[in-house]
């Protein structure tokens, strides 16, 4: 799965291969199956016929929620859209056919008016038209969460869970060169901790220490930690290196800048 610029997914699309490799995240990828339905992708149509697309992916955070990354909605209102689609399949990309043209859930990008390229600020929302139904949001994690966890030591022991609908990290195939393999199934991975500032987490995704991670597409999609409580969202996905084989950059949403933005929606109902 992943991150960079949200025009990086529709590359990403295009670059479909026909071996028998196993697409989508980084690594050890597992498909999602319904395990987190709260996740979704982030759509826009294809200028050429209309069909929705996978720009990024999201979390649904309220009924009428559906977060994101600032860099995702700055590139879809510089193509000019300022309404979007959402879906919750686990299958979506799999539209081979390219004939989903609307999906249940439409709403209007809120972007964030502190978001500087590349990422500063990046995350951004998506407010649904009319609750979603039959599907549990996600919980944010509490403000200064992570500074908590450094503060206890734990930050190096957590499994960082990753969800989207990203690509697979760099592949070179014979003839064709190097591609980034996309089959726009819901998968989730577990990255390792690198390090923690006041806006960024540093996720260790080294392929050759077993560990997994985000790739393009991934986005906007969250990264969840375990509490006894249950999951909560921690992060989006904002950008990583380019060969997606080592390192994934993410915007906290625990912080106040975060929950500044977030607030007057989170309590829309």
């Amino acid at each position: 799965m992943k991150k960079l610029i949200a025009i990086a997914a529709i590359v990403a699309s295009v670059l479909l291969t026909t071996g028998s490799a196993a697409v989508a995240q980084t690594g050890d990828a597992q498909a999602d199956g319904n395990a987190h339905p709260n996740v979704g992708a982030f759509l826009l149509p294809r200028l050429t016929d209309g069909s929705l697309r996978i720009i990024c992916s999201g979390t649904l955070v309220t009924a009428r929620v559906f977060l994101t990354a600032s860099h995702c909605t700055d590139f879809a209102l510089s193509q000019g859209f300022t309404a979007t689609w959402i879906t919750f399949d686990p299958n979506f990309g799999t539209d081979a056919a390219h004939n989903i043209f609307s999906t249940p859930y439409h709403g209007t990008i809120v972007h964030n008016p502190d978001y500087k390229q590349p990422y500063h600020s990046d995350f951004s929302l998506i407010l649904l038209d009319a609750p979603v139904t039959g599907i549990t949001p996600a919980a944010i994690a509490p403000l200064g969460f992570l500074d908590v966890m450094r503060d206890a030591g734990t930050l190096n022991t957590a499994e960082y869970l990753n969800v989207g609908y990203g690509t697979s990290e760099k592949l070179v195939v014979k003839s064709q060169g190097p591609t980034f393999p996309f089959d726009g199934i819901r998968k989730w991975t577990i990255s390792g901790f690198h390090s923690l500032n006041q806006d960024m987490i540093h996720l260790d995704q080294n392929l050759n220490r077993g560990l997994s991670g985000t790739g393009y597409g991934d986005s906007g999609g969250p990264t969840f930690v375990n509490t006894p409580g249950g999951l909560v969202v921690i992060s989006v996905v904002s950008t990583g290196d380019v060969p997606l084989y080592s390192t994934s950059v993410n915007t906290r949403v625990d912080t106040a800048e975060a929950r500044a933005f977030l607030a007057p929606y989170l309590a829309l109902r």
